[in-house]
């Protein structure tokens, strides 16, 4: 890597592409459509023979409430899915990812190219009064843990809180690398930057090609995509009166620009 030219700057042209591929990946992360398990069955395979780990069972459900209470009733449900792996299979493939390619690029250029691929407005300049909204969304995810916390707590009362711990703490979507994968993707196809192939490869397919994934060492259960996303003018999860985030089949979780009204965390 120290033979590599370090990038300082853009030109006129590669900056005027930066609204491009922020709108290509905020298109791709608001996807609702429900998933193709055949593609999804080959993205999680890949995924986990990227970072060495066996190919994994992989059971699906229609959303994660029911995943959570559906597994629960398997006998010794812990060894049977094993230890989490996605801390590791992050390390493994998204932070290798990064690592590599912001290793190209001078520290404080890296920094003013996150900011204009992530912000809705640039320069950034974010106070505690007028804090500058994101472009993608970072509240999903958070809001769907506190749900389950409080749905699960009411509705599965033979689980201890450290059994629910075991599977929202681990719960991954994809879609959430987005604003990480807009950065790549431009320094990939306009910086022509370096990069692990394989890996980044894995990284575009999971985000486009699953919803929710909790990665265990012998199982990987998988839950479809939302049908509904409704986010606030700070692309913050919200909604009044009715499920911000709802799946197909009618299970919701309720926001309050960006929080949950359980207050479970």
């Amino acid at each position: 890597m120290s033979n590599r030219k370090i990038i300082a700057e853009l030109t006129d042209q590669q900056e005027a592409l930066i609204p491009e591929y922020r709108e290509k990946w905020r298109s791709i992360e608001n996807q609702v459509e429900s998933i193709n398990r055949a593609k999804a069955i080959e993205t999680i395979k890949a995924a986990y023979s990227i970072s060495s780990y066996s190919e994994p069972e992989i059971l699906w459900y229609d959303n994660p409430f029911i995943a959570i209470q559906e597994t629960t009733r398997i006998e010794n449900f812990r060894s049977y899915l094993g230890r989490s792996v996605h801390t590791k299979f992050s390390k493994r493939v998204f932070d290798h990812v990064q690592h590599g390619l912001t290793q190209q690029l001078e520290y404080k250029f890296f920094i003013r190219l996150r900011n204009q691929t992530t912000h809705t407005e640039f320069p950034y300049y974010s106070t505690f009064d007028k804090p500058q909204p994101y472009y993608f969304h970072f509240s999903v995810i958070n809001c769907l843990q506190d749900q389950l916390l409080s749905d699960l707590e009411k509705t599965c009362p033979q689980l201890e809180f450290s059994d629910i711990l075991y599977f929202t703490d681990c719960m991954f979507r994809p879609a959430e690398w987005a604003n990480w994968a807009c950065l790549f993707d431009f320094c990939i196809s306009v910086l022509a930057l370096h990069h692990d192939k394989k890996k980044w490869t894995v990284i575009q397919q999971l985000i486009q090609n699953c919803g929710f994934l909790l990665q265990y060492e012998n199982v990987c259960i998988a839950c479809d995509r939302p049908s509904k996303l409704s986010f606030d003018a700070k692309n913050l999860l919200h909604a009044d009166g009715e499920p911000a985030l709802q799946f197909a089949d009618g299970y919701g979780v309720y926001a309050d620009h960006g929080k949950s009204p359980f207050n479970a965390r």
